[in-house]
C-alpha cells in the first residue's frame, strides 16, 4: 500500500469515527453551559469555579453560567446534576475530598464513584498542622513528641466531624500512636481564631487560612506527598518520613455518568490549558489556593488508591461518636 493510500485510509477511518459520535458530542459546546457550584457565592471555591468558567468562555466560545447550589457537602448540586441530561451542558464543580468523605459518613442519593464522571482537577487544598507563631512547637517533631508524652489531654481544632481536616488530624494521631481531644468549630475562621486565642494547642487548616495571618501563625507540615504551591518551604508529612493516610480536596469538575467521552475530553483539554496560564495561576495563588491540573482518569486512580484508608478512619470516628 502506498503512503498516499495509507493517509487517505487513515483520514477515512477518522471521518467514520467522527460520524459515529452523537451529533451533540461532535458540536459540543454549541450552547451555554451551566456550572453548578456547591458553595455560597464569594468564597474561595466559588471564585475558583467562576474564574475557570470565564477562561473557558474565551476558549470554547460559549457562556459558562455559574449557578450556586450549596448544601449537604456538595450533594445538593450533585443531585441536580444527575437529574438532568448527560449532554455536557450542565456540569458541576466539586471539592472532591469533602464530597467523597461526606458520602462515606452517610449514604447519599448520589454515589460519587458510580453516578458521576470526573472531568479534570483545576485546583487543590491541602490540610496543614498550624500553631501560633509564639508556640513552643517549632517543628512537627516537637509537636509529635509533646503528643506522645501527654496523657491525651492536649486539644486540636478542626472544621467539623468527617471533613478532610478532621480526617487528617485523626490520621496523624493514629500514625504516631498518640491521643488528643479534638474540638470542632463552625468554619475555618473560627478554628483559626480558637487556635490563635489559645483555646486549642494546634489546629488543622489550609493555606487559605494562613494568608493575612503570616505573623500570627506557623504551619508545621502539610498532609500531602507534594509541596504546597502557596507555601513551598513548609515540609510535607512525606518529606518528614511519616507514613499515614492523607486526604486532599481537589477542586474538580464532574458530569453525569454516561456523558460522551468526546465532551469530557474537550472540556478536560480546555481546563488543562487554563491551569497552565499565568493569569489563572496568579489569581489562585493570591487566594491561597494551589492551581493543579489532573485528568479525570488520574483523579479516579488517586481516589481508588486511598479510599480504603479514608473508609477505615471514617468508620472508627463514626463508631466513637
Amino acid at each position: 500500500m502506498s503512503f498516499l493510500k495509507t493517509i487517505r485510509g487513515g483520514a477515512a477511518a477518522a471521518a467514520l469515527a467522527l460520524a459515529a459520535l452523537p451529533a451533540a458530542a461532535q458540536d459540543w459546546p454549541a450552547q451555554p453551559v451551566t456550572v453548578l457550584i456547591p458553595f455560597s457565592a464569594g468564597g474561595g471555591n466559588d471564585t475558583v469555579a467562576r474564574s475557570m468558567g470565564t477562561a473557558l468562555e474565551e476558549r470554547l466560545g460559549v457562556p459558562f453560567t455559574p449557578v450556586n447550589a450549596p448544601g449537604a457537602g456538595g450533594f445538593v448540586a450533585a443531585q441536580r446534576l444527575v437529574s438532568g441530561n448527560a449532554d455536557g451542558y450542565t456540569v458541576s464543580h466539586q471539592s472532591l475530598g469533602t464530597f467523597i468523605l461526606t458520602s462515606l459518613m452517610n449514604e447519599q442519593q448520589v454515589n460519587p464513584l458510580e453516578d458521576l464522571e470526573f472531568v479534570a482537577q483545576m485546583a487543590g487544598l491541602t490540610s496543614a498542622v498550624a500553631v501560633p507563631a509564639d508556640s513552643d512547637y517549632a517543628t512537627l517533631d516537637d509537636l509529635i513528641a509533646a503528643l506522645q508524652a501527654s496523657d491525651g489531654s492536649m486539644t486540636w481544632g478542626h472544621t467539623g466531624q468527617g471533613g478532610f481536616h478532621h480526617v487528617n488530624g485523626v490520621s496523624l494521631l493514629d500514625a504516631i500512636g498518640a491521643e488528643a481531644r479534638d474540638v470542632p468549630f463552625k468554619g475555618s475562621s473560627a478554628t483559626r481564631a480558637a487556635m490563635l486565642g489559645g483555646q486549642v494547642d494546634y489546629a488543622i487548616l489550609s493555606s487559605v487560612n494562613y494568608l493575612g495571618f503570616e505573623n500570627e501563625m506557623r504551619f508545621l507540615a502539610f498532609f500531602s506527598d507534594e509541596a504546597d504551591a502557596v507555601l513551598p518551604d513548609v515540609p510535607t508529612v512525606a518529606d518528614l518520613g511519616l507514613d499515614m493516610v492523607t486526604v486532599q480536596t481537589p477542586s474538580v469538575w464532574v458530569v453525569p455518568a454516561g456523558t460522551d467521552q468526546a465532551v469530557i475530553d474537550t472540556l478536560s483539554a480546555a481546563i488543562e490549558e487554563v491551569v497552565a496560564t499565568d493569569a489563572y495561576r496568579d489569581e489562585l495563588l493570591s487566594l491561597g489556593i494551589t492551581p493543579t491540573y489532573r485528568s479525570g482518569a488520574d483523579i479516579r486512580r488517586l481516589v481508588d488508591e486511598r479510599i480504603g484508608g479514608w473508609q477505615d478512619i471514617i468508620a472508627r470516628v463514626s463508631a466513637a461518636q
